[in-house]
């Protein structure tokens, strides 16, 4: 039986949910205008923009756009920069996506059996290699203020950076350490959210739960370097989900003292973004479709693939990926009188290098052979 591949633990969480505002980059545009017009702090700016989502990409191109014409402070940027990770969960606008007429129905079948293809042959290929996980944890949980008399603030900010080894053999990711590093779980974090399955696992759960008849036509998209993607959007019913989340811990109530696990194999959703020309599957975005009366209220993920150099040979591997948590919290509730608790990770896997062993071969003076 096929099992998840993405595991997310948060410490923590109580019920009920209540979700963050939603903008379009152009209304988040019109507000840095706005807020400079009213001479907003960056501080204020900042604090305003954590507690909102982004319906569409923030891509890159537009950032820096945005980020030359509004000048923002560091605060804002930070701020900018998180909202633009979180958002490659979303399509971009519109006026970003360009104009081709979608394929036939022929051609749209000829790319799904080619990604179907190239995962269940080029990813088996791939070689034992060891890879190097950096993770940016980003969170909303209460920091207290300089001035004593002043409330704690909630807003999402940067919470702390691990390093950590992955090991992948015989297609299977397990955990590895790093010289100088103690790896303290599975992946390297002590607390928070983590997350796993980036390496070929979470994409052989989508398209093993994932028929032929539930991928969607979706769009044409452009990704940084100008490479044209087809993408396919897909939702898996409970009934045939093989992916399970994992949750750890959470109180049922402000006055609860017992933390609970949560595990779950609920339906889910996302797009899978595929190379027409040879069937790479370039990007896939995950969320699950969590009921009102679960312990969070929102599960997502994101895996960007690119080539790597392992060995003196390319292969397709992970290069980035970003992790997305969100559930109530009673603490932050008494707080901001929302209690929306969020987790992001943004992480980028590097240092690729083939697994394995070197024996040196060292001749003594009566020439006998020393390993």
């Amino acid at each position: 039986m096929r099992t998840s591949s993405v595991v997310l633990c948060v410490f923590v969480l109580a019920f009920p949910v209540y979700p963050a505002n939603t903008v379009t980059v152009a209304q988040l545009e019109q507000f840095l205008t706005s807020s400079r017009a009213a001479r907003l702090s960056d501080t204020e700016i900042a604090e305003r923009l954590s507690r909102v989502d982004l319906s569409e990409e923030l891509t890159s191109k537009s950032l820096a756009r945005i980020v030359a014409e509004s000048l923002p402070g560091p605060e804002t940027q930070q701020q900018l920069e998180l909202l633009a990770a979180v958002s490659v969960i979303q399509p971009p606008p519109r006026v970003e996506l360009p104009g081709e007429p979608a394929p036939d129905q022929s051609t749209k079948q000829k790319i799904v059996r080619s990604a179907r293809d190239y995962a269940r042959n080029a990813l088996h290929i791939v070689p034992n290699y060891l890879a190097v996980r950096e993770t940016l944890a980003f969170n909303n949980l209460p920091t207290e203020s300089s001035n004593r008399h002043k409330k704690p603030t909630i807003e999402m900010h940067f919470a702390n950076e691990t390093r950590s080894g992955i090991a992948v053999r015989n297609g299977r990711e397990v955990s590895s350490s790093l010289p100088g590093h103690e790896d303290s779980d599975h992946f390297g974090l002590s607390s928070g959210l983590s997350s796993w399955g980036e390496f070929g696992a979470v994409l052989a759960v989508i398209l093993g739960d994932a028929s032929d008849e539930s991928l969607h036509w979706h769009r044409w998209q452009r990704n940084e370097s100008g490479m044209q993607m087809a993408v396919f959007g897909y939702k898996i019913p409970r009934s045939s989900s093989h992916y399970t989340v994992d949750f750890c811990c959470y109180r049922q109530a402000e006055d609860d003292a017992i933390e609970h696990a949560f595990r779950d194999k609920p339906g889910y959703h996302g797009e899978i973004y595929i190379n027409p020309a040879n069937g790479e599957v370039v990007q896939i975005t995950l969320e699950a479709d969590l009921s009102e009366t679960d312990p969070v209220s929102r599960s997502a993920v994101a895996v960007e693939y690119g080539h790597v150099m392992i060995g003196g040979k390319r292969y397709v591997c992970p290069v980035r990926s970003v992790a997305i948590l969100e559930g109530y919290n009673a603490d932050i509730k008494k707080i901001d009188g929302i209690g929306l608790e969020r987790h992001v990770n943004e992480v980028k896997f590097t240092d690729y290098h083939k697994f394995g062993s070197t024996v040196r071969i060292l001749t003594s003076a009566d020439g006998t052979e020393q390993h």
